[in-house]
């Protein structure tokens, strides 16, 4: 194979996904001058960067995973890289067949691999088999399953979804808290009724501030060529929600995270892109792992601006090129998604937990997730989107709809 330029690549990439995920991704491609065509539907601030394109040829939009072959089949392009943004896109691009496979090439695990990671009950099992501190975990196979937990003993527990995109569709949250074992009934109960399996597990005690990421890349050969951690500060909404504001720490400070997400890749043989999310628990001093993408997170901006590009080094290895190794970044650097960052910050503000100078001092000097002083425009559609919602909400019930005659 021919050696593929990273700067002006007439390769491009093919980007699967949605939100802030794809935003970050095609930045992190733009900056090396590799083009990004997002075939998928995505927020309206996305399509005003300038990073954005489409394929065009009829080929703009693809709502379904399941449609990927069928429309990759279709398509003019001689080449190009896949890289999915979402849970649902992995699966799809993983169990592409060889000869389109070869076409479209993407740095990615194996689909066992994937299924494996992406259901809960299944990284259950890779955490205890590579034995990896995690949270207890009980898969419940039926509501009798839930006679296992001795509820007397208090703690907190919820019910986690196997398959966490259906879930969220279907709930608009990512887990379902349960005070008790008959809570937990009705609950499991419901979800079963909705088609939707999970497993019930324990709550790491701590604030938002306890949770720690370690990101990375592994090329083909198995060879990890970059890791990034970060700190979480504050989320959004509370305990089940998403890093609104966080920090770069050194792998030093968690450095039985890494150790951790080591001895794990190695025993899969994985390869890619990957996030995986820590707990430090107050009670044994370890850090708990809670879950691990398989794909560019929603901040993957973060990496790449500091130095770590993943989707290029993802590109590259798609392409079967060498992925230079990148060992340092800036420690202290903060990133932020600022509407939700807003809420965040009100919720502690009220709770006593967080004065004005402390919340100054956490925006100040800060990179934000949707704004880049190197593409503007999203940021500017996004900031008109919210005061148009605002607007909306404020006016008179009266005025917003036509009484029926």
């Amino acid at each position: 194979m021919a050696p593929v330029k990273s700067a002006g690549s007439e390769i491009p990439v093919l980007v699967l996904g949605s939100y802030v995920t794809v935003l970050g991704t095609i930045r992190c491609l733009g900056w090396k001058k590799i083009s990004s065509l997002c075939i998928t539907p995505v927020d309206s601030y996305i399509t005003w960067s300038r990073y954005h394109r489409s394929p065009g040829g009829g080929g703009d939009l693809l709502t379904e995973p399941s449609r990927l072959e069928t429309y990759l089949r279709g398509l003019s392009l001689d080449r190009a890289v896949l890289m999915p943004c979402a849970d649902d896109w992995v699966r799809a691009v993983a169990s592409l067949p060889e000869e389109l496979r070869a076409r479209f090439p993407a740095s990615l695990p194996s689909l066992a691999t994937v299924e494996s990671l992406l259901d809960k009950d299944g990284l259950r099992e890779l955490l205890e088999r590579f034995d990896v501190p995690h949270p207890v975990t009980i898969p419940l196979t039926g509501a009798e399953d839930l006679q296992k937990v001795r509820w007397e003993e208090g703690g907190r527990w919820f019910l986690k979804p196997t398959d966490s995109q259906a879930f969220r569709r279907h709930f608009g949250v990512k887990a379902l808290p349960v005070a008790n074992e008959a809570e937990a009934r009705e609950r499991f109960a419901h979800l079963r009724n909705a088609g939707l399996e999970c497993v019930l597990q324990e709550y790491v005690p701590g604030g938002a501030d306890r949770h720690y990421f370690v990101d990375g890349f592994v090329d083909r050969e198995g060879r990890i060529k970059a890791l990034f951690a970060r700190r979480r500060l504050r989320i959004h909404p509370p305990d089940f929600g998403d890093s609104s504001n966080m920090v770069s720490v050194s792998l030093e400070e968690v450095a039985e995270a890494v150790d951790a997400c080591r001895r794990l890749l190695a025993g899969m043989s994985y390869r890619g892109v990957f996030s995986s999310e820590f707990k430090l628990d107050p009670r044994d001093g370890r850090f708990k792992l809670i879950e691990v993408n398989v794909r560019p997170w929603a901040y993957v901006q973060f990496a790449g601006s500091s130095g770590l590009n993943m989707p290029w080094m993802a590109y590259l290895d798609a392409l079967g090129e060498e992925v230079p190794a990148v060992e340092n970044y800036a420690t202290g650097r903060r990133f932020l998604f600022w509407p939700a960052d807003l809420f965040a910050a009100r919720r502690q503000w009220l709770d006593g937990r967080l004065s004005f100078r402390e919340w100054a001092a956490s925006w100040w000097g800060a990179e934000t997730a949707v704004f880049h002083w190197r593409d503007p425009a999203p940021a500017l559609r996004q900031t008109l989107s919210l005061l148009a919602a605002a607007l909306r909400r404020c006016r008179p019930r009266s005025s917003r709809s036509t009484p029926a005659h």
